[in-house]
């Protein structure tokens, strides 16, 4: 079957350059349902053109992820195309949309010429227009600033994003300071943007450092969402520890989270597991921070915004900190307790406690399952009927001090749990002093 060949739309007001090689290879590699998207809308009569990350990704021989899009067409007019459109952002003229056959998501959005930035934030207004130039001169980085057409096999680079990618260097698109100080959420793109990874790290030129300096306090003008969404990327970056090093001598991390830098140097030396890397980061951040500042620890993240769930995690690894098993019975309820983030919890502590961490994993390796599983063998209908106690705070403490037996000894049956109530003083004391399943 012959391949569907690639509509040509309106023509591009700037000059560009034929695919290289590499990129036509790259290009056929694109999913039936993306051309589709384009021959639609020129066959509407736009303009449509790939372009930043899906460019800067494929240059770097990437396989393609997000790829996305821009127009002359406006939104109105996108979504008369597409019926399954989605108006994701259409104050700014963005609008997801997805073919009648295939379910994959693209994001189109209306070329822009917008004006001044007042609040350092988001853009006085935004002007849709039809000209490829005035959209890609308004974009961060010149290697995010690359337009490609794919019906006429293009490339438009104005401002030398492909040369900066071949060289390793990130540079602003025209002056360094206006362009961070449109949005100041661009000074954390930048810092992000010097992480590639297994490709190290690329420096900003020297306009673009000195803008990260003299820019520094407009990131006080972004969201706390917005500012987690990008420090995340950041902390979940490959080169992490040196992107964070940098930051902190910009001043840029204090910035973020005020008074958690002081251990920076600890960086270098987190392997961090697959999951929860960033919660990792944050922690050894703090690793040096006393309990009594906890509070104000919770306080920074939820000024910085991260969910219940995240910001819930971070605490629960930060109370873990320092706290190892020594004897068998600590490592059954180590495990039992902690169990999912054993190995988040141990990278951290690896970096503070190395050998004592190198024996704790030797241990755990070895140690037998629970014969009676993770779950209490004696339930509270059973207590209570042996105990003659009433539903309430005394019985649902004296279980889960039951609990904490049966797994501290290896309990097979709850004939052998309940056998431990004689030698327990629960009838008098406080059950608030009894112990509990919880680590350490």
């Amino acid at each position: 079957m012959a391949e569907s060949a690639w509509l040509e739309g309106a023509v591009g007001d700037l000059e560009g350059e034929s695919l290289p090689t590499a990129l036509l290879a790259w290009k056929k590699g694109l999913p039936e349902s993306l051309r589709e998207v384009c021959n639609r809308v020129a066959t509407a009569g736009g303009g449509i053109w790939l372009v930043g990350g899906s460019v800067r990704e494929a240059l770097l021989g990437n396989p393609w992820k997000d790829l996305d899009l821009t127009t002359t067409l406006k939104p109105d007019e996108i979504q008369g195309l597409f019926p399954r459109a989605i108006p994701t952002g259409v104050q700014y003229g963005t609008v997801t949309v997805r073919t009648n056959v295939s379910d994959l998501k693209f994001e189109i959005t209306t070329l822009r010429s917008e004006g001044s930035y007042g609040d350092g934030r988001r853009p006085d207004e935004v002007s849709f227009g039809n000209s490829l130039k005035k959209d890609l001169s308004r974009r961060d980085f010149t290697i995010n600033a690359m337009a490609m057409d794919l019906s006429r096999d293009i490339l438009h680079d104005p401002y030398g994003g492909q040369s900066d990618l071949e060289e390793q260097i990130l540079s602003a698109v025209g002056v360094a300071e206006e362009r961070l100080g449109e949005d100041g959420l661009r000074l954390l793109r930048a810092y992000r943007f010097m992480d590639r990874g297994g490709r190290g790290i690329w420096q900003p030129d020297d306009e673009l450092s000195k803008a990260l300096l003299s820019c520094g306090k407009m990131l006080e003008n972004v969201s706390e969402e917005r500012v987690w969404s990008e420090f995340r990327r950041i902390l979940e970056g490959g080169n992490a520890a040196e992107i964070l090093e940098r930051m902190r001598t910009d001043g840029m991390l204090s910035r973020i989270l005020p008074g958690w830098d002081a251990h920076i140097d600890l960086q270098h030396l987190l392997v961090t597991p697959e999951e929860n890397t960033f919660a990792c980061r944050l922690v050894l951040l703090a690793s040096k921070t006393p309990h009594e500042r906890w509070r104000r620890l919770e306080h920074d993240l939820r000024v910085l915004k991260l969910s219940n769930q995240e910001r819930g995690l971070v605490m629960n690894l930060h109370r873990l900190l320092g706290h190892l098993p020594s004897d068998i019975q600590e490592y059954r309820r180590y495990r039992a307790d902690v169990e999912g983030l054993i190995d988040t919890h141990l990278a951290i502590e690896e970096v503070l406690n190395p050998v004592q961490v190198g024996i704790v994993r030797e241990v755990l390796s070895t140690l037998a399952p629970l014969q009676a599983g993770n779950k209490p063998l004696v339930d509270g209908h059973l207590l209570s009927t042996v105990s003659e106690l009433s539903p309430g705070r005394r019985l649902g403490r004296l279980k889960e001090w039951l609990f904490r037996i049966q797994v501290e000894q290896d309990l097979p049956t709850s004939e052998e749990v309940l056998s431990h109530l004689d030698q327990l003083d629960w009838k008098s004391t406080d059950p608030e002093s009894w112990p509990d399943m919880r680590w350490p």
